[in-house]
């Protein structure tokens, strides 16, 4: 009897997560409620408190479960030259923000709004997956270097970590703002363009030039 209660209890755990997910995802976090969830999971709102004690742990494991399976497909990869590489890095980046929107604007709420900075393991997902785009943009430019396509006296982690801190700032203005009228993808590309002018050798030795 008690393990089919503590089954039972991971069933409704999971369905209300599965649901709360959904929810977040499309509405937002301020815009979705306990009461909602309670009632597209068919559950009662004292059942969530009781397994999540507040809207906020309901919604951290909602998100430590959508984004555990996330992860950098570099398969597809494997064909293509370094600079090739590179711009699909950025542009997967890019889609995996577009596609956690709501999740960014809840995360720098917590870090830079109220300053948090307590353990916890959605912030720690996102961090890890944060570095392993950086270390995945070290490696091509540090391959690239040494196949002769990049230039030998650049600082592959250095360079990573600017490319990494720029992007991340060219999302975090355009989905904190409430003017969207100019599209990121348009500043994306004049970063790729900037990255292949101090990376690139070009055919004098020099390094690239020119506009996209």
């Amino acid at each position: 009897m008690t393990d089919q209660r503590s089954l039972d209890a991971r069933q409704t755990r999971e369905k209300i997560l599965a649901t709360a997910s959904q929810l977040f995802s499309e509405n937002g976090y301020e815009n979705t409620s306990l009461s909602q969830v309670a009632r597209h999971a068919k559950v009662s709102k004292a059942l969530i408190f009781w397994h999540f004690d507040c809207k906020e742990k309901l919604y951290r494991s909602a998100l430590r479960k959508t984004l555990e399976p996330y992860y950098i497909d570099v398969h597809d990869l494997g064909e293509l030259g370094a600079r090739e590489r590179i711009e699909r890095l950025i542009d997967q980046f890019y889609d995996f923000v577009h596609a956690n929107v709501y999740s960014v604007r809840f995360f720098l709420n917590l870090i830079t709004l109220r300053g948090e900075r307590q353990a916890d393991e959605g912030l720690e997902r996102v961090n890890e997956l944060y570095h392993a785009f950086g270390n995945s943009l070290a490696e091509i430019i540090d391959s690239g270097q040494r196949g002769g396509v990049f230039r030998p006296d650049t600082d592959a982690r250095r360079d990573a970590a600017l490319i990494m801190a720029t992007l991340a700032g060219i999302l975090v203005q355009h989905f904190m703002s409430a003017d969207t009228s100019r599209d990121p993808k348009d500043l994306i590309d004049y970063l790729k363009f900037t990255v292949f002018q101090r990376l690139v050798i070009a055919a004098d030795g020099g390094t690239a030039a020119g506009r996209p």
